[in-house]
């Protein structure tokens, strides 16, 4: 695919943890990607996208349609505002498809790759930052 080999390594493993579609792997990740982008500490995310190769390309590219900070519409309002970006990336996850149980499926796996190839501390504190995040690293 067009992604690079690592972000491809990760859609993959999400497929097999989740068995949604490549595709819907690929917009679900780019969803949780962009969260963590627009919520977590920059200087740390920074820190991490280094690491994860095509990360931020991806959160770009699948993660950008209104619901981070300074997006439009009601979703925009919700993920700077009283909802917070998790619960926004939970209802663009939902939107795009995905059942809660896929949506575990791929927050766990996610979260399991970036410990193998950032390493839990940088991981920790990344989702540390980001309210309603840490309680699952």
């Amino acid at each position: 695919m067009r992604q690079d080999s690592r972000m491809q390594e990760l859609i993959d493993r999400i497929v097999t943890a989740s068995g949604l579609s490549p595709e819907k792997a690929e917009k679900g990740l780019g969803i949780m990607l962009n969260l963590i982008q627009t919520q977590g500490n920059q200087n740390k995310v920074q820190e991490l996208f280094d690491k994860l190769p095509g990360a931020a390309e991806l959160a770009r590219a699948q993660g950008g349609d209104g619901a981070g900070k300074g997006g439009g519409g009601l979703l925009g309002m919700l993920a700077g505002g009283m909802m917070g970006g998790p619960l926004a990336a939970i209802s663009k996850l939902s939107a795009a498809g995905l059942s809660m149980d896929q949506i575990k499926a791929l927050g766990t796996t996610t979260l399991d790759y970036a410990k193998e190839k950032a390493g839990a501390p940088l991981v920790k504190e990344v989702a540390g930052s980001i309210p309603g995040l840490s309680g699952y690293v």
